[in-house]
């Protein structure tokens, strides 16, 4: 349980401080070259990954919490 909240804690700020860099980084390099679009595809699309690599990271940890319920 301990392992579960700390990599919560730890990876959940740290997935949205690297997602705003991303958006500050695609709207900079946009703006320099001109590029005119939308930027809630980007943003939908980094976010979703973002999502998905954290429900990724704490799988196993749910996992092993779930066993040892069920072992209990």
């Amino acid at each position: 349980m301990e392992s579960l909240t700390l990599k919560s804690l730890f990876l959940i700020p740290v997935l949205f401080i690297v997602d705003y860099m991303i958006m500050i980084l695609a709207g900079s390099v946009s703006y320099i070259f001109g590029f005119n679009f939308s930027f809630s595809s980007i943003g939908s699309i980094v976010l979703l990954v973002s999502f998905v690599l954290l429900f990724l990271a704490l799988v196993p940890d749910i996992k092993a919490l779930i066993k040892k319920h069920k072992l209990s």
